[in-house]
């Protein structure tokens, strides 16, 4: 247990952070709605405009100091609620710094988002006590693992070539659009941003499972005298936290480049708790420590939270499920 006062320390810096994050994910969009709103040759690339830069640097920085004081040091019942926060702090910085309407029907689709939000990350995680690199290794070398870890692997890879191609002809047409494509042309914008997103967030869990494992090296060989960086396979398993995090950047930064934050973020959050919890669940082999009302609540929960994303993104004059982006005449002439 940490002390009361280190425990408040903690908390109030995890709060801090995921305010940060909310800001920089929105600063990154604000970004990407001014670039897209110039002449296809007067843009340009997201790290020469300031603007991005700052909100990507703001995001790394706060994501990294979030986790360190987070992981193994906060109890769910905590992490849950604020994880939660940090789609509230998403929503509120979407209407102040982009404009985004605040109706009835974003505090309904909010409530829903917070509502299942909760109960995933509440109940979405399973407790494991430290392992030695041994362990680690051991758990890794399951075959139960390794074919689960193939599975998805190949998904993800299969996922994200399939995105990658459907935008590169999306931008090959994207200019030659006409009047009646237009929601179409907008969905797809959300769909490939949604996809990035997805994908990414299940990188994203990858790199926890690899944070994790790190961590349970690091206390053993502070805490317990028992060096585990002595191992080649412990500095590879760093190199894949390197890697994994590197990559779940990159693609929650073409999420937000095509999606509007509000839809983006909460499906992004969803994707990395419940890849998170499966993770969990095959790696350390945790499924007899996983009740059934627990899996109830995550489904239930994930329902939940879809289903104040859909209300989110529901416009009624489209007649379309996502939300299409502001029209071209009224967004800003400059580049940020």
């Amino acid at each position: 247990m940490l002390p009361d006062k280190l425990y408040g320390v903690t908390v109030c810096v995890s709060l801090a952070a995921s305010v940060i994050q909310a800001f920089a994910i929105t600063l990154q969009r604000r970004s990407h709605i001014f670039n897209d709103a110039e002449p296809p040759e007067l843009q340009r690339s997201a790290f020469r405009r300031p603007t991005w830069v700052a909100g990507f640097l703001m995001y790394t920085i706060a994501n990294i100091i979030g986790s360190i004081f987070t992981i193994g040091y906060l109890p769910i019942v905590v992490l849950a609620p604020i994880g939660a926060m940090n789609l509230v702090f998403n929503a509120i910085f979407a209407k102040v710094m982009l404009g985004d309407p605040f109706t009835k029907r974003t505090a309904y689709g909010t409530a829903l988002i917070v509502l299942g939000a909760v109960l995933i990350g509440g109940f979405g995680v399973v407790q494991e006590p430290n392992h030695t690199l041994e362990d680690l290794i051991q758990l890794y070398k399951r075959p139960a693992f390794i074919a689960y870890f193939a599975v998805v692997e190949f998904f993800i890879v299969a996922g994200l070539a399939a995105t990658h191609i459907v935008e590169n002809k999306y931008k090959r047409i994207q200019f030659s659009l006409t009047d009646q494509s237009i929601v179409s042309h907008t969905n797809t914008k959300a769909l490939l941003g949604i996809s990035y997103g997805v994908f990414g967030a299940n990188i994203s869990s990858q790199a926890m499972l690899f944070a994790k494992s790190g961590l349970e090296l690091l206390i053993l060989t502070i805490f317990q005298g028992q060096n585990q960086f002595i191992y080649p396979l412990t500095w590879l398993l760093v190199a894949a936290l390197i890697v994994t995090a590197l990559l779940q950047l990159y693609y929650l930064n073409k999420g937000i480049s095509l999606c509007d934050t509000v839809i983006l973020v909460p499906l992004n959050f969803c994707s990395f708790n419940v890849s998170c919890l499966f993770n969990g669940l095959m790696y350390y082999d945790q499924w007899e420590r996983l009740f059934w009302w627990q899996i109830v609540c995550v489904l239930f929960g994930i329902v939940v939270l879809v289903s104040g994303v859909l209300v989110l993104s529901w416009r009624s004059m489209a007649g379309a499920i996502f939300l299409a982006d502001d029209d071209d005449d009224n967004k800003p002439a400059a580049s940020q």
